[in-house]
């Protein structure tokens, strides 16, 4: 009777080796998942009637953000937000950081509310989306002016206000209609790009 078991050893040892080899070469065996996938970006954080309140260098308040759902990107820092309300301070940045000069405050506050929004990484840019709907002083007449738009973009620390979506705007007994403004609420203007169509109404 011949004996097996010696080759059989042989064998099941070369067999061994050889699987150690294919698993090394080809990596080991993961049913089609892709790596990547199970290293996936930490998605952020993510809050409920949460606030984010932004100050500038000396520490006044620029704005105030109240959200119903706040979400915070990790891979780029945008915070993002649903249903917002802001509460932005005109004036809050009028003098240069070093300057020898006291900080004059307006006091003046622009009420703004969107459907959604998003805060750049440095807090400087906000962008709001959907439903836009601004009450405040007008620039350089403070007198009370809403304003209605699909989409607006702030820049906190030149208190640079723009947006290129067409445009409902009322004041001091007026309202136009326009597609894109911008607004220097430091220089204190307000420019209606183009179509404008007015109504003037009695006061």
């Amino acid at each position: 009777m011949t004996n097996w078991s010696r080759p059989l050893k042989y064998a099941a040892a070369i067999a061994l080796i050889a699987v150690a080899y294919f698993i090394g070469v080809r990596g080991p065996v993961d049913d089609g998942a892709d790596g990547a996938s199970t290293t996936a970006p930490d998605p952020g954080y993510a809050a409920r009637d949460a606030q984010v309140i932004e100050t500038g260098y000396d520490g006044r308040e620029r704005y105030r953000l109240n959200a119903r759902v706040i979400r915070q990107r990790t891979e780029s820092g945008v915070i993002e937000l649903e249903d917002l309300t802001m509460n932005y301070h005109v004036g809050s940045q009028d003098k240069l950081p070093g300057a020898s000069a006291p900080a004059s405050t307006t006091g003046d506050v622009w009420h703004l509310t969107s459907d959604h929004g998003q805060v750049r990484a440095n807090g400087d840019d906000v962008e709001l989306n959907g439903n836009v709907r601004v009450v405040g002083p007008a620039p350089g007449t403070g007198e009370a002016l809403s304003l209605a738009t699909e989409s607006m973009r702030i820049n906190t620390p030149t208190e640079f206000i723009e947006t290129s979506a067409p445009v409902r705007l009322r004041w001091s007994g007026h309202e136009l209609d326009a597609r894109g403004m911008q607004a220097d609420l430091k220089a204190g203007t307000l420019r209606l790009e183009s179509d404008v169509n007015g109504h003037f109404y009695p006061k």
